[in-house]
């Protein structure tokens, strides 16, 4: 991930390291260690900021990552492949191949404190996830009702019943985490919405 750079021409670190260059001073007596302390908090204060704009600048590329290969997993449904010949459906899932290689060697890696109990709630989660992934390849409208129950289970406001066990689970996630389902939810089923609106328009 490129750094960011501001308008003199030197990254976030490099520009702190000068202020702290120029605002600490090596006076001696109370004054002065007082004064070096105030400068060393506000320059650590600064730094606190960057690490929060880079966790959340790394947070958007991972969410996007995982748009991507959620738009990818729908191309490869066969569904979305029906009226191709099976050489160009071939090409197709070959492409689809590549492009998911490719993407999988974007790696970034986003540690959060969870407790043992929080990695297990988040680990069901996935897996609750990965099921609804794989059933709107077979099934979209289940697949739908599904999306729509976990959504309700994770509080969105769809008049729908929720899943109970996967809302226990969630409740178990950390706040973060359960802000990151919530939003990968609305998009597999604006993918699903966009699937089923397809359908539609093939059976009619």
């Amino acid at each position: 991930m490129a750094a960011t750079v501001s308008n003199g021409g030197m990254n976030g670190a490099e520009r702190v390291v000068m202020e702290f260059d120029e605002t600490v001073t090596t006076s001696t007596g109370e004054n002065g260690e007082m004064n070096q302390l105030d400068s060393i908090k506000e320059l650590l204060d600064e730094v606190e900021d960057q690490i929060d704009q880079v966790k959340s600048q790394a947070e958007q590329i991972i969410e996007e990552k995982e748009n991507i290969h959620t738009t990818l997993d729908m191309l490869s449904n066969q569904d979305q492949l029906q009226g191709l010949s099976e050489v160009d459906k071939e090409d197709v899932l070959v492409m689809v191949e590549r492009l998911n290689s490719r993407l999988n060697a974007v790696n970034i890696n986003l540690s959060s404190v969870r407790s043992s109990s929080q990695q297990e709630c988040l680990h069901t989660v996935n897996k609750h996830i990965d099921t609804l992934i794989f059933q709107i390849q077979t099934d979209t409208l289940q697949a739908q009702l599904l999306c729509r129950q976990y959504l309700s289970a994770a509080g969105a406001e769809i008049d729908h019943p929720s899943d109970i066990k996967f809302e226990q689970h969630l409740l178990g996630c950390t706040a973060e985490d359960q802000k990151c389902v919530k939003k990968r939810l609305f998009g597999l089923l604006d993918h699903i919405k966009v699937l089923v609106g397809n359908s539609i328009q093939e059976t009619a």
